[in-house]
């Protein structure tokens, strides 16, 4: 079984145990845990959907039967919660970028801004 978060209070949790099953040791202690595990299963799928597509995003499209934008705005959350960073000032440099190069059109960008907006 899998825990990211106390099923109590949501709170951070705390490995405290390591316990070899062919050798029949434990390590005891307080251990940190990779950024991994604080990400949701759905989000840990998406990571591996991304990284075997290549990080082609056009490719999550197809992949997940999901907009261009939607794709986008899923890999920024990723990207916040593994960063840990709040949004500061909204920054709309990546959406015009691809808006120019052709990646979306004027109504996916106008959606992903009001999406990151909305967050």
């Amino acid at each position: 079984m899998e825990m990211t978060a106390c099923p109590l209070c949501k709170g951070e949790l705390m490995v405290k145990e390591f316990h070899c099953a062919a050798c029949r040791v434990s390590f005891r202690g307080s251990f940190s845990q990779s950024w991994v595990h604080g990400l949701k299963p759905e989000q840990l799928e998406f990571i591996k959907l991304f990284v075997v597509g290549q990080g082609n995003i056009r490719e999550m499209e197809k992949r997940l039967g999901i907009s261009y934008p939607t794709v986008k705005n899923r890999l920024a959350e990723i990207i916040r919660q593994i960063t840990k960073e709040e949004p500061g000032e909204l920054d709309y440099s990546d959406i015009i970028g691809d808006l120019d190069q052709g990646f979306i059109s004027v109504e996916e960008a106008l959606e992903m801004i009001e999406t990151r907006r909305e967050k």
